[in-house]
């Protein structure tokens, strides 16, 4: 217990919260910046993307054919690199958070557009569709994100 007139040492784990508090939405905001642009460079060149092919065919499946190979592929790259500059921007959380939902939303469709291939089973997905189900994690940190515009009163 401290004397009155004097100053309490702040303890590691409070310490550890500060930090924390101060740094989670800049740290995340980075991260998926970082994630989302990495991504995006890639689908930039032809074969750079592991999911190249679920690009172009999901592209293609939701523009009826007539967005299709590279064209397709860059619809994908363009807007996850905007993605990651208004991320990184450290501006418009709002925006940010619609724009990060939004893409969740897209890049999810394979799951339903290609079943077939997506799921072996009830709730057995395939690694495709792993990859797809840890954008779940990006609505949250969109929420967060979010969380983080001062209320205009």
């Amino acid at each position: 217990m401290s004397r009155p007139g004097t100053t309490r040492r702040e303890s590691t784990g409070e310490r550890l919260t500060r930090f924390a508090r101060e740094s989670g939405i800049p740290l995340l905001r980075i991260g998926l910046g970082v994630v989302y642009l990495w991504f995006g460079v890639l689908k930039l060149f032809p074969g750079g993307s592991p999911a190249q092919d679920l690009v172009e065919r999901t592209v293609s499946a939701l523009t009826f054919g007539i967005v299709h190979g590279d064209l397709a592929r860059l619809s994908a790259a363009i807007p996850e690199i905007g993605i990651a500059l208004v991320l990184l921007s450290f501006r418009a959380p709002r925006l940010t958070a619609v724009l990060l939902v939004g893409h969740v939303v897209l890049v999810s469709t394979p799951l339903v557009l290609f079943p077939g291939e997506m799921w072996s089973g009830p709730l057995q997905a395939s690694f495709e569709a792993q990859y797809i189900l840890k954008n779940l994690v990006t609505v949250a940190a969109a929420v967060v994100i979010a969380s983080s515009h001062p209320r205009v009163r």
